[in-house]
């Protein structure tokens, strides 16, 4: 597969995280930090998402239909799990402390997001891995495009976070956000057909 496919590619499957970065950066952190938090949350899409390929092209057959059959429901359950605390605190914020800890990105949530927003990344090496018997330009050029895409993300959501008098909106807005991306992938792997069958 050619570098232009590969790109066009990487960018479809971007998008997922790109409304993930904006909607976790739009938590305001100071100046200082704004830049190492954009560098993480990039590292840790644009890995997922160069890794996930990978483990599909080498997984088989056998392996891919077997987490086919699960893998969007726990895209949709992870997704789930970040958008409703997201409208939790939009709903019930928590009252500011006086002395609060250095704010941060939580290892939790990135793993989440990160694993969340490519799963359809794994089934796509497997395809790949049909037709092709290389998957290092392609995973290599959708690590790098998720990277930049996922930093680029993250710091408009910084631009978003000075607007603090819409901070519940936007968290309401970014919680139901993430539920419609899980129900997007749920949709597109037709899940609904099995459940109202």
């Amino acid at each position: 597969m050619g570098f232009t496919a590969s790109f066009l590619m990487a960018l479809a499957l971007s998008v997922d995280a790109l409304v993930c970065a904006v909607i976790t950066g739009k938590k305001q952190f100071p100046p200082a930090l704004r830049l190492r938090f954009a560098l993480e949350m990039g590292l840790t899409f644009g890995l997922f998402q160069a890794l996930m390929p990978i483990a599909g092209f080498y997984a088989g057959a056998s392996l891919a239909a077997l987490i086919a059959a699960f893998d969007h429901w726990a895209a949709f359950a992870l997704l789930s799990v970040v958008g409703l605390k997201m409208l939790k605190d939009a709903l019930f914020p928590e009252k500011e402390e006086c002395c609060q800890k250095a704010p941060r990105l939580s290892l939790t949530l990135l793993m989440t997001l990160g694993i969340a927003t490519s799963i359809d990344a794994l089934a796509l090496g497997f395809s790949i891995g049909l037709i092709s018997d290389t998957i290092a330009l392609f995973a290599a050029v959708v690590g790098v495009t998720c990277f930049v895409i996922s930093c680029g993300g993250f710091m408009i959501g910084q631009i978003l976070a000075s607007f603090t008098k819409m901070d519940r909106l936007l968290n309401a807005a970014g919680g139901l956000v993430l539920l419609g991306i899980g129900i997007k992938i749920l949709y597109e792997h037709q899940a609904f057909d099995l459940i109202f069958d």
